[in-house]
C-alpha cells in the first residue's frame, strides 16, 4: 500500500513546514496526508486527500482500506470566499471521530495557501456546536432572527454562573433601543460566545442546549491566526506537519 511521506521542505511566505503541495490551475492544493492510527479519536490509518474540478474542491477522509470516510464539499465563489457546501462523515464509519476534524483542518489549510480570506457556510442546528469549536462564527444578518437566539437560548443560561458575562452582554444588547451600526455585529459576537461557552464546558451533546434550526456561519483567515495556538495544537494532535506562524502574514 501507497502511504504518502511528508517532506520537511519550509516555505518562506507561508505557514507550511513539511506538507507538500501542488498547484494545478493556480489552485494551491496539499498532497495527500497519512493519518497514523496512534493520534487522538482515530482507530485506524486514514488518508486525507483533495481533489477539485474547476472551482470545485472536495476534501475526503479514507481508510486504509480505501474506503470513504467522510466527505466536504467546497466552491471557490471568489478570491476571498470558500464556501462549504457539505460536509459528512458517514454514519457506518463514524467510529473514526476525528474525519470531521480533519477535513476541517483541509479546508483551514486550503483558505491560507490560497490566501483566501474567510470560509462561509449554511449550519444545521445539530452542527453549529461542530463548527464553532473551529472558530466560525454566526453570521445572522435579520435582527429579529438574531434577537430570537441570543432571547430563547442565551438568556434562559441567566442563572448559571457558567454564563454570566455573556448574560450580561445579551441583557445589555437587547435593552440598547439605539441600535449602533454594529448592532448585528454585536449580536452575532454575543452568540459567538455562548457557543464557546458551551463547547469549554462540554455541554454541546446536552439536549437542553441544542440550537434551532441553524444559521450562516463565517470563519475568517483573521480569527484563524487569532487562535493560530489553538489551531496548531490541532495539527499537532492529528500528526500534521503544518504549523501557523506570526511571520507568515
Amino acid at each position: 500500500m501507497f502511504i504518502n511521506k511528508i517532506q520537511y521542505t519550509p516555505y518562506s511566505q507561508n505557514p507550511s513546514f513539511g506538507l507538500s503541495f501542488r498547484k494545478p490551475q493556480n489552485i494551491k492544493l496539499f498532497d495527500d496526508m497519512h493519518i497514523p492510527k496512534s493520534v487522538h479519536g482515530l482507530n485506524n490509518d486514514c488518508f486525507v486527500s483533495i481533489e477539485h474540478a474547476g472551482r470545485q474542491l472536495s476534501i475526503s477522509v479514507d481508510d486504509a482500506n480505501f474506503r470513504e470516510i467522510g466527505k466536504s464539499s467546497i466552491t471557490i465563489n471568489d478570491e476571498k470566499t470558500l464556501y462549504n457546501d457539505n460536509i459528512e462523515v458517514f454514519k457506518q464509519r463514524q467510529k473514526h471521530s476525528g474525519a470531521g476534524t480533519l477535513m476541517k483542518l483541509g479546508e483551514i489549510i486550503t483558505m491560507l495557501e490560497n490566501n483566501i480570506e474567510e470560509i462561509k457556510l449554511y449550519s444545521l442546528g445539530q452542527a453549529v456546536y461542530f463548527h464553532s469549536k473551529f472558530k466560525f462564527k454566526p453570521a445572522i444578518t435579520d435582527i429579529e432572527e438574531l434577537k430570537d437566539y441570543i432571547k430563547l437560548d442565551v438568556l434562559p443560561r441567566n442563572c448559571d454562573e457558567r454564563f454570566k458575562t455573556v448574560c450580561d452582554a445579551a441583557k445589555k444588547w437587547l435593552d440598547n433601543e439605539k441600535q449602533s451600526e454594529n448592532y448585528i455585529e454585536d449580536g452575532n459576537n454575543i452568540l459567538y460566545e455562548y457557543l464557546q461557552t458551551v463547547n469549554k464546558y462540554k455541554l454541546n451533546l446536552d439536549e437542553e442546549y441544542s440550537i434551532m434550526p441553524g444559521f450562516n456561519m463565517i470563519l475568517t483567515r483573521d480569527n484563524v491566526l487569532k487562535n493560530k495556538q489553538y489551531f496548531n495544537g490541532l495539527f499537532n494532535r492529528f500528526g500534521i506537519d503544518y504549523q501557523i506562524n506570526d511571520s507568515s502574514y
